[in-house]
């Protein structure tokens, strides 16, 4: 038997270095497709505090800037429950509950609502400690209101 020249182990130890590679990049791709497909819940289930402002605009002449709690609970799937609060007059005042769900293309947590007043797309994104987001009218695609809140505690068990 003749042994390979030096040229022809090169080729050799190059396709495997190659096919060695490509492995490695399809388990990374494994890895990271399913740690996100779990919606991080743990990163939104909790309390948080601060200011939903409106983008002024003639479309929207009765918005008003608003401080906030918004309380995020887990719900059912892959969802979570908001209960949203204004402060007025010194009282904590209900506005609206609904469910979000995690969109992994955007990295952010989603909620389309419609009532016979409005329809909207609330996109809501954690940065740690903060939580930033914004409400965009469907219809027109106007954003409507920039959120930006901070966690006032943590998840409860």
């Amino acid at each position: 038997m003749i042994s390979p020249s030096v040229e022809g182990r090169q080729i050799m130890f190059l396709e495997a270095m190659r096919r060695l590679a490509a492995g490695v990049v399809l388990v990374l791709i494994a890895a990271a497709a399913k740690a996100s497909a779990a919606a991080p819940k743990g990163e939104i289930v909790g309390i948080w505090r601060g200011v939903s402002a409106c983008v002024k605009s003639p479309e929207f002449p009765d918005c008003n800037d608003e401080s906030v709690e918004y309380d995020f609970y887990d719900a059912a799937g892959g969802a979570v429950h908001l209960a949203a609060y204004k402060f007025f007059n010194g009282d904590k005042v209900l506005m609206g509950e609904m469910d979000f769900t995690y969109d992994e293309k955007i990295g952010s947590w989603t909620s389309e609502f419609q009532n016979p007043r409005y329809h909207g797309l609330w996109t809501l994104t954690v940065g740690g400690d903060a939580l930033t987001g914004t409400l965009v009218d469907l219809p027109s695609g106007h954003k409507v209101r920039d959120v930006l809140v901070r966690r006032d505690s943590p998840p409860s068990k």
